[in-house]
């Protein structure tokens, strides 16, 4: 019996560490995502010009900054693998040029190279710094946000840096490439996996139908 005991005792005193929480493995994120990643734009791709590395979607480029991903005018020289919906085609005597916003590409084996303005076409004047060209301010929770072709952007010291869509934001025309999706009779649009619907004053940016409690 004394012997019965002991053994209960012992086992008694094992039972805290055998079924104590692991420490958070750090190094292989087992105690959570980390926040100071920077936040990159869904279905972008990454292009290189020499060892300088960008990432390209919808026609706008970026590199990564301290607070996420800064848009960057594009170098000379940087392939794509197709262009972005909404380019217009345009001949400078006989040589095709594909334009997109003021930037200008070419054919190139692999895909569309950034080349410089066709001699023809006087390079843009400089957008206002109040809004860039081809962008669209508007106002979510008092915060201020630059909408481009439905992706979303805010001002900081390094520039526009990408962010995801936020709740509620009203843009007044739907992404070129949006599709209609229906859910409990009612329509949606999706793109890049963001959800807008319809309302008078324009496409509000919603949860996934099916996320709705």
């Amino acid at each position: 019996m004394k012997k019965l005991s002991l053994l209960l005792l012992f086992v008694s005193l094992l039972s805290p560490l055998a079924f104590a929480d692991p420490k958070p493995d750090r190094d292989h994120g087992r105690d959570g995502p980390r926040h100071d990643e920077p936040r990159f734009p869904r279905g972008a791709v990454e292009v290189h010009v020499g060892n300088d590395r960008f990432f390209e979607h919808r026609g706008v480029f970026y590199r990564p900054g301290p607070r996420g991903y800064v848009v960057v005018r594009p170098p000379r020289g940087v392939v794509i693998p197709i262009l972005p919906s909404g380019f217009v085609r345009i001949y400078v005597g006989t040589v095709p040029y594909y334009r997109y916003g003021d930037i200008y590409y070419q054919d190139t084996t692999g895909g569309y190279v950034v080349v410089d303005p066709p001699p023809a076409i006087a390079a843009p004047p400089p957008s206002s710094p109040a809004i860039p060209a081809g962008y669209q301010s508007i106002s979510v929770g008092g915060a201020e946000y630059l909408v481009k072709d439905g992706q979303f952007f805010q001002r900081t010291t390094d520039g526009l840096v990408w962010t995801p869509a936020p709740i509620g934001a009203i843009t007044p025309i739907l992404p070129s490439d949006a599709t209609s999706v229906w859910h409990d009779d009612i329509e949606y649009f999706e793109s890049d996996g963001v959800y807008f619907r319809k309302t008078p004053a324009g496409y509000r940016v919603v949860e996934a139908p099916w996320k709705k409690q």
